[in-house]
């Protein structure tokens, strides 16, 4: 708006100038018009050095370098009819676009360009904001960011006030309420300060605390990685000087802070968060958590179908008894075909040895073998493809609810009512993306939020699930091909509270590709 529009206006205005009375452009032109011409080339050649953030102006069909062609063409005596008929059309649109060269119309819009153009950048505002909030000497959070930018013109650009909230200090429920915290993940990555916090809340000593939260934030900070053969990271518990620190001043009556800290942590993830999995970095702290308070609360994590060895350890066993405990005998266990008294007496007997041994020993044999007996998957390793291996590790989440029964027993408690119908809405939102271009990303999610709504409604009383199949609202938005889809899934389970029966083909993420 600054360079090439007012570059273009002069070309146009020479090429008008030379125009003649049957309109007619480069006959009879006026004296020095070719000199006029040879300078316009060789500015252009300048502006083009000097402003090569855009490309536009380069384009060789767009409107300025037609009239430049023209004008070369004219300076080196080659205009033919050709090259003059672009010209013409090329300046005959313009002028039916923009007006005629010199007219209010074109000089009103100019005007109206050039202060827009004046106006500092995104960037330029961005840079200054950041200024402002280094000149106030603030190296942390504070309650209220914006305000550091009240009277600047970036206060009202949404990208900097969005970046600029992002440094508020609140309480974490208000800061997930005021769509500061966006998602789960971003939630596990605040968790580590709640963690830190009641760490050090545990000593009596409160220097010593301080020095076990630091050490704790530090430790929290280093990358997370999935192992193989069910390794897991080293934990800080392994550091000598932080399990001093535990020994020597931890005051035992304050054990069962960390248990209720635990529980709200994961209360806030369910609420604000329904129908999606709980990260990992988050059933790391949690575990942490009800590890403090000395609470055996079985907590998976997530494993990667890439890696995936075959087996599980023994925390998906303990889980799956869990769950059997809360949903065993429910639509839940119906709607999978889940025979949880079998899981319950899991590890009550010796196992069988094989005689083929083409698995290793493991620590679980009885649930790998009922995981590996759902999935639809042989014995060897070399049944385990990446497919295989999703299909396997969601089936353990379906047997063990993917840490929502160990949380219930642990003392978690929500409005299972609307957290049925939130996890159902995060369920059609997928649903509504099966058909794009990440139809298996979004058809995997669009399962987990469904395992959550079946899971809810089990703790629904038989009213509440009725009044909740009986709505007709639960499919609207959606497109007809979508629609199908969850009616489908939504008789299936209607299908099972009516007959107690298995679905016909429960609604999984992972599905079976057909071989070519």
């Amino acid at each position: 708006m600054s360079v090439w529009n007012p570059f273009t206006d002069k070309v146009l205005g020479h090429w008008w100038a030379s125009r003649s009375s049957e309109g007619m452009f480069g006959a009879d032109s006026p004296t020095g018009w070719i000199d006029g011409a040879r300078e316009l080339l060789a500015e252009y050649q300048l502006l083009a050095a000097e402003n090569t953030l855009t490309k536009r102006h380069a384009d060789p069909k767009g409107t300025l370098q037609t009239m430049l062609a023209g004008l070369q063409a004219c300076v080196e005596g080659e205009a033919d009819s050709r090259v003059m008929g672009r010209v013409r059309a090329a300046v005959s649109n313009r002028v039916a676009r923009r007006g005629e060269p010199g007219s209010l119309r074109l000089a009103e819009l100019r005007a109206a360009q050039a202060r827009t153009a004046a106006k500092p950048s995104h960037a330029a505002m961005a840079h200054d904001a950041a200024a402002r909030i280094k000149a106030t000497g603030h190296t942390g959070a504070v309650d209220d960011p914006l305000a550091l930018l009240r009277g600047t013109p970036a206060a009202a650009l949404p990208s900097v006030r969005k970046a600029t909230r992002q440094a508020t200090q609140a309480p974490l429920p208000d800061l997930l309420r005021q769509g500061i915290v966006r998602s789960a993940e971003l939630l596990a990555e605040l968790a580590p300060q709640l963690t830190a916090e009641t760490v050090a809340s545990r000593y009596s000593d409160a220097s010593a605390g301080v020095l076990a939260k630091r050490l704790y934030r530090a430790f929290a900070n280093r990358r997370s990685l999935l192992l193989l053969n069910h390794q897991s990271q080293v934990t800080i518990d392994a550091l000598p000087w932080f399990n001093l620190l535990e020994q020597a001043g931890v005051h035992e009556q304050k054990q069962s802070l960390a248990h209720v800290q635990g529980l709200e942590l994961a209360a806030l993830a369910l609420d604000h968060f329904p129908g999606t999995l709980l990260p990992n970095s988050l059933i790391r702290e949690l575990t942490r958590l009800f590890g403090i308070a000395s609470k055996g609360v079985p907590l998976t994590y997530e494993l990667a179908s890439d890696i995936f060895m075959g087996s599980f350890s023994p925390v998906f066993q303990r889980a799956a008894q869990e769950a059997a405990t809360v949903v065993g005998d429910t639509i839940y266990a119906h709607y999978y075909g889940i025979d949880y008294r079998e899981i319950l007496a899991m590890g009550s007997r010796p196992a069988t040895p094989s005689r083929a041994r083409r698995m290793p020993r493991t620590a679980v044999p009885e649930f790998d073998t009922l995981v590996r007996s759902r999935a639809g998957i042989g014995l060897t390793r070399w049944d385990y493809d990446v497919a295989a291996s999703g299909k396997a590790i969601e089936q353990a989440q379906i047997l063990t609810t993917h840490n929502l029964a160990s949380l219930v027993n642990a003392g978690i408690s929500l409005d299972w009512g609307v957290q049925a119908r939130e996890a159902w809405k995060a369920t059609k939102n997928h649903l509504a993306k099966v058909t794009g271009a990440k139809h298996l990303h979004h058809q995997k999610n669009a399962a987990y939020g469904w395992r959550q709504t079946v899971f809810y409604l089990a703790l629904c009383p038989v009213e509440q699930v009725a009044a909740f199949m009986d709505d007709q609202t639960l499919t609207q938005g959606l497109t007809p091909e979508a629609t199908f889809k969850a009616e489908s899934i939504l008789q299936g389970l209607m299908e099972t509270i009516e007959t107690g029966a298995p679905a016909e083909g429960p609604f999984l993420g992972w599905v079976a590709r057909p071989k070519r």
